[in-house]
């Protein structure tokens, strides 16, 4: 078992930096007709990046800043209500503070946006006895390489999908958009998303950049999925749901092109990348992206 997680979590790090809810489709998760734009007054945004010191890659800053650059440019959610953590201040206890003062500074009806780059995987669900499987868990910041996988999660020092889910919850938002651009993103979607009765009430919804067992790709310069995710805001489409089928069907087609030339050159273990939004509120349906 410690072979097979330690070799999953080799491979999706090091692809990921170098190169279904419901078991809905994006379509039919996403289906909810659009109502009212959120208030931007009310919207805030927390980006966090976490390109590991072990590791020699570094988009994360990159991908923060952009995305974060379009949040406000774009959605029009004002500077002060965006918080961005990147690489060494994007530890766990840095994140967990992140979401307290969230949790102190944002109104009854608000939005909040968390958006995610960086390492993660799927590991056996340690954090939450109450489910079964695996869950995914994001490798937040640390200076050298914990020893075990089960000790950086019960240490603390990596954030699962049942710990997110937690501090979601605490958070007075009405509605909540989650977007990972992470290996086995879609894995977050039942700790995160699926709405157990002390979330009912609220809309919660995950935008992937992966399906659960898919690596997500980068460049030397930026993830792959926030680089078609931003370009696609910044291309004229009205809803942050356009954007996201524009992102959706490129990163798709560059992962079936890098998948064929693996072929050709003979070499093994290229996953398709598929992205996936699960929606069923429409929350992206509503975000609009004329701020400017």
């Amino acid at each position: 078992m410690a072979q097979r997680l330690r070799r999953r979590r080799w491979l999706c790090a090091a692809v990921l930096l170098t190169a279904a809810l419901f078991g809905a489709s994006t379509t039919d998760s996403a289906s909810a007709a659009p109502s009212n734009p959120p208030d931007t007054a009310s919207t805030y945004v927390l980006a966090i990046g976490s390109c590991l010191p072990w590791l020699p890659q570094k988009v994360c800053r990159h991908d923060v800043t952009q995305f974060a650059d379009a949040a406000r440019e774009l959605m029009g959610v004002p500077s002060g209500q965006i918080t961005t953590l990147v690489d060494e201040q994007a530890t766990a206890p840095a994140v967990r503070e992140a979401f307290a003062k969230l949790k102190g500074a944002m109104p009854p009806d608000s939005t909040v946006i968390v958006y995610y780059v960086g390492h993660g995987m799927l590991l056996p669900n340690w954090s939450d006895t109450a489910s079964e499987g695996d869950e995914e868990t994001l490798l937040l910041w640390s200076t050298s390489f914990p020893f075990a996988a089960l000790y950086a999660v019960q240490a603390g020092i990596w954030l699962t999908g049942s710990e997110l889910a937690r501090l979601i919850e605490a958070l007075p938002a009405e509605s909540t958009l989650v977007i990972l651009d992470t290996c086995e993103a879609s894995g977050a979607d039942d700790a995160i998303a699926s709405k157990p009765p002390r979330m009912k009430g609220r809309e919660i919804a995950i935008m992937a950049s992966s399906r659960a067992h898919e690596i997500a790709f980068a460049d030397l310069i930026s993830a792959t999925f926030t680089r078609n995710l931003v370009e696609a805001m910044r291309s004229g489409v009205p809803t942050l749901y356009d954007a996201f089928r524009l992102a959706q069907r490129e990163t798709a087609a560059e992962a079936e092109l890098r998948c064929e030339a693996a072929a050709v050159s003979g070499s093994e273990g290229c996953t398709p990348q598929d992205p996936d939004l699960a929606d069923p509120s429409g929350i992206a349906k509503r975000i609009r992206l004329d701020a400017e």
